[in-house]
């Protein structure tokens, strides 16, 4: 394996390390829907108390 390949090898991960990390500031970033603002008050599906839309959990 010469330089350009390990090079190129690098940069091609980095770049999708980079666009992942945009994406998901972006996502972050992004208001919810109409209507889905607060889902966690009427959430009483399946009791798991690690569900990220359990009513236990705080906004954060």
């Amino acid at each position: 394996m010469d330089f350009a390949q390990l090079f190129l090898a690098i940069l091609f991960f980095g770049s999708l390390v980079g666009i992942y990390i945009f994406l998901f500031l972006k996502n972050k970033k992004t208001p919810k829907p109409e209507g889905c603002e607060n889902l966690k008050a009427d959430c009483e599906g399946c009791k798991d108390i690690y569900c990220p839309n359990h009513p236990t959990k705080e906004e954060s």
